[in-house]
């Protein structure tokens, strides 16, 4: 028989309690790995910071945190489908807090000035859509006009806008438990009203994220210099606009077609969110030779260097990461004898399960 000893000082106790390892790795301590556990452990925090003091104010407290929840949750999900390429973190957070002390206020005075009636479908489109998808717009053109040295590509800002919608679904989703909407006392109406509650923190996030994304997407390109701004511009607001009233015209909302709009807007969003991975950027144009002067012959031109293809939708480095790492940047490191095995450093990289 084995002591317990044996497990704990014995040749395979680094496969049954790796505590070296874990310490040692650094890959223990990445965002993504502590984004994965405050996702699990949040939810508990929320339930005890209500259950020690179950009073209004306590419930609302709880309801933001489980509006940020599922806010992050769906981040990390569309950080891993549209990879964008140049969106740092300190983008991220200064587009977060443009997007809470704007959106909401801008949002309601124009709605209470317009106010729209959910029951006609024009005015659920430019009196209730258009004033919350130009509130949702607002942190990415300010993105854009802070950030124009960082050359962002229309996928950067598509990631952009639905980030921005995933703030605004998150503090609609909010509201509504807060304020008592949808939620009954007792009886069957309670039942309802939970189930409301629940499934508005889960779907108003990722609605608003994929409308807003649009608008971004469309930002993205009047500022790229390919199109003219004019042109382009208001082309996703109104994509987004539109998919918005027609979420939320009576005639649709909690009816089957909702569920269509809902999935158009979600392809929507991925089809563009791919098809600009996919596009080639503009080549550079080539410096102009110098004239000659009279009298003397012009030298020949050096060889054009070939381009350098478009690097593939899965080599772009998620957003959390830092920029991807060039051949030339670094020793390659050495090729493995015949019949060894490569170490990890060689292994290739393998595509996302995303991407399979």
């Amino acid at each position: 028989m084995v002591p317990w000893t044996g497990f704990v000082a014995g040749p395979g106790a680094g496969l049954i309690f790796p505590f070296r390892a874990w310490a040692r790795n650094p890959a223990l301590r990445s965002w993504p790995v502590l984004i994965f556990v405050a996702l699990v452990t949040v939810p508990p925090a929320a339930l005890v910071i209500f259950y020690q003091n179950p009073t209004q104010s306590t419930f609302d407290d709880a309801a933001w945190i489980f509006a940020a929840y599922f806010g992050v949750a769906w981040l990390l999900l569309l950080g891993v489908i549209v990879r964008p390429g140049r969106v740092t973190r300190q983008m991220l957070v200064i587009l977060v807090l443009i997007a809470l002390v704007t959106q909401v206020p801008l949002a309601l005075a124009l709605e209470n000035a317009l106010r729209g009636n959910l029951a006609n479908l024009p005015s659920s489109i430019l009196a209730v859509g258009l004033p919350e998808e130009l509130a949702k717009a607002l942190p990415v053109v300010a993105i854009a006009l802070l950030m124009r040295r960082h050359s962002l590509s229309p996928v950067d800002y598509l990631f952009l806008g639905a980030v921005s919608g995933l703030v605004f679904g998150a503090s609609e989703a909010e509201h509504y438990p807060s304020s008592g909407v949808g939620i009954s006392s007792s009886g069957d109406g309670a039942l309802v009203g939970v189930l409301i509650y629940v499934w508005r923190f889960l779907t108003d996030p990722i609605t608003h994220a994929c409308w807003a994304g649009l608008t971004g997407y469309f930002i993205g390109l009047a500022v790229s210099g390919q199109f003219r701004p004019l042109r382009v511009g208001w082309i996703g607001l109104a994509l987004a606009s539109v998919l918005h009233g027609l979420n939320d015209w009576q005639s649709i909302n909690d009816h089957a077609l909702w569920v269509v709009v809902v999935l158009v807007s979600a392809i929507l969003l991925l089809g563009y969110a791919k098809a600009g991975v996919a596009a080639p950027a503009p080549p550079p144009a080539a410096p102009a030779p110098p004239p000659a002067a009279p009298g003397r012959p012009q030298p020949a031109p050096p060889p054009a260097r070939p381009a350098q293809p478009a690097p593939a939708p899965g080599s772009v480095p998620p957003w959390w990461a830092g920029a991807a790492r060039t051949p030339s940047s670094g020793p390659r490191p050495p090729s493995a004898a015949p019949g060894t095995v490569p170490s990890p450093n060689t292994v290739p990289a393998k595509k996302p399960w995303c991407e399979e």
